[in-house]
């Protein structure tokens, strides 16, 4: 079985692209980088259509929801459409940036290593006589 991977290395590096048009306008908020989103959202549900569909496809239906969610990033409902977006993104430094630039990031947890050194401190004194 032969796979093309140049291919799909394309796509990934396409789907990224649009992906980081979306950080970016976490990140600005400004008119000019949503619209490079929905433009290049545009591009690529074209590709492989024989015609541009007039209902929007998935990429700029999905950049809409995602822009007035950002632009509305207070609202608890518009913040589950941003954790939903979040979950997708499979590469790992791009997810936590566009958590951190809607101020989604979760708080770090202490590692267990604290926790065990906490409880050992605790621990001396048990047992001792007062």
């Amino acid at each position: 079985m032969i796979v093309d991977t140049t291919s799909r290395n394309w796509r990934e590096k396409k789907i990224r692209e649009w992906l980081l048009l979306l950080l970016r306008f976490a990140i600005t908020r400004e008119a000019e980088d949503r619209a490079a989103a929905h433009i290049f959202a545009e591009e690529l549900d074209a590709i492989g259509a024989s015609r541009r569909a007039v209902i929007p496809s998935f990429f700029q239906r999905t950049s809409r929801e995602i822009c007035d969610a950002i632009q509305a990033v207070g609202n608890p409902q518009q913040a589950a459409v941003l954790r939903t977006h979040i979950a997708r993104i499979a590469e790992p430094r791009l997810r936590q940036a566009f958590s951190a630039a809607l101020g989604l990031a979760k708080p770090e947890v202490r590692s267990s290593v604290h926790r065990r050194s906490r409880r050992k401190t605790h621990d001396l004194w048990k047992g001792l006589a007062g």
